[in-house]
C-alpha cells in the first residue's frame, strides 16, 4: 500500500459498486439471450408492419421473458428457487496459495454445494487439476510457476499483496469495472465505506487504485457483523486474552499424571450440567503456572510414557514435536507465545514494543533466543520428538492422528474425526496455562476488519467474455442465498426441515458440527462450510465464502440452539468467564504491526519476507543443534541471513516510520 485510499476513491469504488443494484445486469456473449425489444432489430418490415397491427394481441400472449438467477435476489430465500444455468459452461482450474498447501486433498462423500453452484451459475471449480503450494512458500511456488509458464485460471489467495508481481506483469485482469456492474451482493454485504481493509487488500495495498481481487472470507466474523450492524451481539464462544492459550492434550494420558483433570467427555458433560458454564477452578484443573511448570509438565509426561511403555498401533508415543511438517508457525508462534504469556494478534517477525514504543523483530530478541534454546534442550532430551524436525506434513498429520503425540498446540491439533474413525477412545482437550499475559511489553493489536482470501483472475486463461459469468458466480457465493446454500445445503438436499423460517438440521452429527463446531467429520461429508472446524482445511477444492466462521445466516448464528455437550469443546476457554475475552485487552490501530502488512509501502519488507525460506530453514535448524556451543553457532548462521535479507536497523526504521505515523495517536 502505497498510501491509504483516499476519502475520495474510497467513495468512488463504494458508488460504483452500488450502481450495480440499481442498473441491473446485462447480458453478454455467455449468458442466454433476454427476450427484449431489441430482438425487433433483426425482423423484415412485414413482421414489423404485421406487428404493429396485432401489437394488442402479441402483448397479450407474449411469453414471459426468461428470468436470470442474478435478477432473482429479492425473489428467493433458497437456491433451489433458482432456475437452472443455460448458458455456457465453465470449469476453472485454480491455485489455492495460501500457506504451505495440505499433504491430502478430501473429496466429499455427498456433496451437495458444488453440484448446486453449477446447476445455478454454470460454472465449478475445477477438483482433479487445481492445485495448492504443495509444501513450497507462496514465493516459490510462483516461480515454478513463472519459469513453466503453467498459470491456473484463477487464484484463491490470502495476501494479495504477495501477488503484486502478478499485477505489474499484467498478468491479471482488472476488475473494477465488471465488479462494479455484475456484483450487487457484493456491494450490499461488503460495503466498502465500513471495511477499508478490504479495499487495501483487494487493490493489492491500492497499487495503482484498481482493484484486481475479488474479496472472500470477511476476517474476524464477530468484530465484522458488528461493524455492519451495531446492535449485534454474538452467541458465540470468546476468546481469551492471549489469543493462542491453550495447548492440547491427550486426555486419557494426562489424566494418567493428574487424576483430579478432566476428560474431553467429562468436560463435555460440566458444561451441560452447567448450563452452559464453567468456573474458574473447572477451567484451571491442570496445575501449569508458569514456564517451568510447563517444562516440568512436559517431562513428567515422558517419564511416564516410557514407564508404562506407552505405543498407539504399535508405534512408539512421544511427548510432543518441535516442527509442525509446514513451518515454523506452530512451535514459534503458537507454544511460544503460550508460554511466554505473550497477547493475541502477536507473532515471531515482528511486534509493537511498549517499552521501547517501536516495532521490534521478535525474532532477535534475547529472551525469543532463551526459548528456542530450550525448546532445543527438549529436543536433545527427546521431550520434543528430533525427528519431528525432519518430517514433512504428511507424516506430521499422520502421527498427529493417529495420537502419537501427547502434547499438541492449537491450530495444528488433530482431527476428532478421523480419531472417533480409527476407534479411538481417548481425546484431545484444552490445558491453560494460569498465568497473567504480559500486558507490560505487548499490546493485543486489533483493526478494522478486512478480508483474508480473493480471487484474481488471470488473463492469459480466462477469456474476457467469460468475465461477467465468473463475477455473477462470485456474487452468488456471497450472496445470503449462496451463503446459506453452502453451510446448510439447498433445500434440495433435504438435510434440514423448515418450519416458519426456522430450520434444523435432520441428522444429529450434521447439526453438531454446522451449530455446535464438533470436528466430527459430518459437514465434510456435504462439503458444507464451517471453518471454525479444524478438518475443513482438508476439504478440496475451496470454494469462494463470504465470511470466515459464517454470518447471521448460517447455522452458528441462526440456529436455536441448546446447551449441548458438543459445544463443550468450544466455550470451555477462559475467555467465557466475565472481563476477560481478548477485546479488555485490545489496542485499535490502523496498521497492524506484522511484517505482511508493510509489504508495498515499505520495500525492505518485501525483501526480507522474499527470503523467508532461507530464514524459516536456518531456525529450524537451530532446534536440531547437538549441544549449546553448536546451538550458538547455527543461531549466528541463523542471524547472519536473517540480517541479509533485510532485518536490519533501516528496515525496522523504514517500516517504523510508516507504522507510527500511520497509527499517530493510537498507541499506548
Amino acid at each position: 500500500m502505497k498510501k491509504q485510499l483516499s476519502t475520495g476513491v474510497r467513495l468512488s469504488l463504494t458508488a460504483a459498486l452500488s450502481v450495480a443494484m440499481l442498473a441491473g445486469c446485462s447480458s453478454n456473449n455467455n449468458e442466454p439471450a433476454k427476450n427484449d425489444a431489441s430482438a425487433a432489430t433483426n425482423t423484415n418490415k412485414e413482421a414489423v408492419a404485421d406487428n404493429t397491427t396485432n401489437a394488442a394481441n402479441t402483448t397479450e400472449n407474449a411469453a414471459p421473458a426468461e428470468q436470470f438467477y442474478y435478477d432473482m435476489y429479492d425473489k428467493v430465500t433458497d437456491s433451489s428457487d433458482f432456475p437452472d444455468w443455460k448458458g455456457k459452461q465453465l470449469k476453472l482450474k485454480m491455485w489455492y496459495s495460501h500457506g504451505t498447501g495440505e499433504p491430502t486433498h478430501n473429496s466429499a462423500e455427498q456433496d451437495v454445494v458444488t453440484p448446486e453452484a453449477k446447476r445455478v451459475t454454470g460454472v465449478e471449480i475445477d477438483q482433479e487439476n487445481s492445485f495448492d503450494n504443495g509444501g513450497q512458500d507462496l514465493n516459490v511456488k510462483m516461480g515454478m510457476l513463472n519459469a513453466a509458464n503453467d498459470w491456473p485460471d484463477i487464484v484463491m489467495s490470502s495476501d494479495t499483496t504477495a501477488l503484486a508481481d502478478l499485477v505489474k506483469a499484467g498478468k491479471v485482469y482488472d476488475l473494477t469495472d465488471v465488479i462494479a456492474k455484475y456484483a450487487p451482493n457484493l456491494a450490499k454485504r461488503t460495503p466498502f465505506d465500513k471495511l477499508p481493509k478490504v479495499v487495501e487488500n483487494i487493490t493489492v495495498k491500492n497499487l495503482d487504485g484498481k482493484t484486481y481481487g475479488f474479496p472472500l472470507e470477511l476476517g474476524d466474523p464477530d468484530n465484522t457483523l458488528k461493524v455492519l450492524d451495531p446492535s449485534f451481539v454474538s452467541p458465540n464462544s470468546q476468546q481469551a486474552p492471549d489469543g493462542l492459550g491453550s495447548i492440547w492434550v491427550r486426555d486419557d494420558l494426562l489424566k494418567k499424571l493428574y487424576p483430579i483433570a478432566k476428560t474431553q467427555d467429562e468436560i463435555d458433560a460440566l458444561y451441560v450440567k452447567n448450563g452452559g458454564k464453567f468456573s474458574r477452578e473447572e477451567l484451571y484443573d491442570v496445575p501449569i503456572k508458569s514456564k517451568d511448570d510447563f517444562y516440568k509438565f512436559l517431562y513428567d509426561m515422558q517419564a511416564m510414557i516410557k514407564k508404562e511403555n506407552i505405543k498407539e498401533n504399535g508405534k512408539p508415543v512421544e511427548t510432543s514435536y518441535a516442527f509442525g511438517g509446514g513451518d515454523n508457525w506452530s512451535t514459534l508462534t503458537m507454544l511460544q507465545t503460550y508460554i511466554n504469556r505473550i497477547p493475541a494478534n502477536n507473532n515471531y517477525f515482528t511486534y509493537y514494543d511498549k517499552k521501547t514504543k517501536e516495532i521490534e523483530f521478535m525474532f532477535q530478541q534475547e529472551w525469543f533466543k532463551q526459548t528456542l534454546l530450550e525448546f532445543n534442550k527438549l529436543v536433545r532430551d527427546k521431550v520434543m520428538d528430533p525427528k519431528s524436525l525432519l518430517e514433512n506434513q504428511a507424516t506430521h498429520t499422520e502421527k498427529m492422528n493417529n495420537g502419537q503425540y501427547a502434547v499438541a498446540y492449537l491450530w495444528d491439533t488433530p482431527d476428532e474425526s478421523v480419531l472417533k474413525a480409527a476407534g479411538k477412545k481417548f481425546r484431545y482437550r484444552k490445558v491453560f496455562m494460569d498465568a497473567p499475559v504480559n500486558t507490560d511489553t505487548f499490546i493485543s493489536p486489533t483493526g478494522p476488519s478486512g478480508n483474508n482470501q480473493s480471487i484474481l483472475i488471470f488473463k492469459d486463461k480466462v477469456a474476457e467474455e467469460d468475465l461477467p459469468q465468473i463475477i455473477h458466480y462470485l456474487d452468488y457465493m456471497v450472496s445470503e442465498v449462496g451463503e446459506k446454500m453452502y453451510t446448510w445445503g439447498p433445500r434440495s438436499a433435504g438435510l434440514f426441515d423448515e418450519t416458519d423460517g426456522k430450520r434444523v438440521f435432520k441428522d444429529k452429527d450434521l447439526e453438531d458440527a454446522m451449530v455446535y463446531n464438533k470436528d466430527n467429520g459430518a459437514n465434510n461429508k456435504y462439503n458444507l462450510h464451517n471453518n471454525r472446524l479444524g478438518s475443513s482445511s482438508k476439504q478440496w477444492p475451496p470454494y469462494p465464502t463470504y465470511m470466515w466462521g459464517g454470518s447471521t445466516v448460517t447455522p452458528s448464528y441462526a440456529y436455536d440452539r441448546v446447551v449441548s455437550p458438543a459445544d463443550g469443546l468450544s466455550f470451555f476457554n477462559p475467555g467465557n468467564l466475565p472481563n476477560n475475552t481478548t477485546s479488555t485487552i485490545t489496542t485499535t490501530i490502523k496498521v497492524d504491526p506484522a511484517i505482511w502488512n508493510f509489504f508495498g509501502p515499505v520495500p525492505s519488507a518485501d525483501k526480507f519476507w522474499k527470503g523467508r525460506d532461507a530464514f524459516e530453514k536456518a531456525l529450524t535448524k537451530t532446534m536440531a543443534a547437538k549441544d549449546d556451543a553448536q546451538f550458538e553457532e547455527l543461531w549466528k548462521t541463523f542471524s547472519d541471513i536473517a540480517t541479509k535479507n533485510g532485518a536490519n536497523d533501516q528496515t525496522l526504521k523504514e517500516i517504523n516510520d510508516y507504522f507510527l505515523k500511520s497509527n499517530e495517536g493510537m498507541l499506548p
